[in-house]
């Protein structure tokens, strides 16, 4: 009679959970009620494919699937174009969104547009490239500092040997608070190095390509260089390749473009230290909607940086973060 009567109450439990489930089936995270979009601002609103920025985009709309939210891109075409981007923000701040994520041009320069956003009501989110302030709820980024040091650390190991320890860096956009954390964690683990000089390509590959011609005539004795994103390490490894300088001047790069493994494959580039752009982009709508929700947010997340060589790249667990281009 007992067992009788467990098997009637486990049948009925089963049945009211199946009555629940049809009637009231899972929906996943709850559906925010948003005035507008959210706006995500980049530094450079690229169409390319398969570039940094291509990559945060797929996390952004990734995540915007999942937590049901509606976003949109904007932002200048080019990297350098900081009062672009400014003005830009200047218009959404006027259109009120209910919060907005921002990849800054400028440590400094866009401030002003933070706190002037934060001041209207609308809470930041900044992403990848911070600023010089605290209001923003959250920075969602690469610990720049240390991926600079890891970028340094390779450079020491690769000119260990080396009677000739001469190096430049190739960096972007100089007030750029990405760049200047970089060649700071550069500078920490490179001190038994010699260092010459920092050049700034403005995030131009054709500018970097040409600044690397440059330092190849100004120092007939350069050992290496650190080029600190995608577009200074595709133009410096092009230069590298283009004068058949692969196995005098050792460069190390950042990011983790097609063309950037293929020159990693061809010994042009020796080393790469890449982010996670993708987790970067679906992290900062993510954060945005449990921030949105009520819920209390980090404010620092780091998504992380790897050193690949060509000793490492095959490696089968990091083939996902290295080619992050699939649908």
């Amino acid at each position: 009679m007992k067992k009788r009567y467990l098997i009637f109450l486990s049948i009925s439990a089963a049945a009211i959970l199946l009555f629940v489930l049809t009637v009231f089936p899972d929906k996943g995270s709850p559906k925010l009620k948003l005035s507008s979009p959210i706006p995500v601002i980049l530094k450079a609103n690229t169409s390319k494919p398969f570039d940094f920025w291509s990559v945060i985009k797929r996390g952004v709309t990734e995540a915007s699937r999942e937590f049901d939210m509606e976003f949109y891109f904007t932002g200048p075409e080019f990297e350098k174009d900081t009062e672009l981007q400014a003005k830009i923000m200047e218009e959404i701040i006027k259109d009120k969104p209910p919060l907005i994520i921002l990849a800054a041009t400028e440590y400094e320069g866009m401030v002003k547009n933070v706190e002037d956003a934060v001041k209207a009501g609308i809470p930041v989110i900044t992403i990848d490239s911070g600023v010089n302030s605290d209001v923003p709820i959250s920075f969602i980024a690469t610990d720049n500092m240390e991926a600079g040091r890891k970028a340094g650390y390779a450079m020491s190991e690769i000119l260990k040997k080396s009677d000739n320890r001469k190096i430049a860096i190739v960096s972007y956009v100089k007030n750029t608070a990405t760049a200047i954390d970089r060649e700071n964690g550069v500078r920490e683990t490179t001190k038994d190095l010699e260092y010459l000089e920092t050049r700034f390509c403005n995030g131009d590959r054709q500018k970097a390509y040409e600044i690397t011609l440059e330092l190849i005539e100004k120092y007939n004795d350069l050992a290496g260089i650190i080029a600190l994103n995608e577009p200074s390490a595709l133009g410096v490894a092009q230069a590298i390749d283009d004068t058949g300088k692969k196995d005098t001047i050792k460069v190390v790069g950042f990011d983790n473009a097609p063309e950037e493994m293929e020159y990693l494959e061809k010994g042009v580039l020796k080393a790469i230290v890449i982010q996670k752009p993708f987790n970067m982009g679906y992290l900062s709508m993510k954060t945005a909607y449990e921030y949105l929700s009520g819920k209390t947010v980090e404010t620092f997340i780091n998504t992380g940086s790897l050193l690949i060589t060509v000793e490492n790249m095959y490696h089968q667990e990091l083939q996902e973060v290295l080619f992050p281009f699939g649908e």
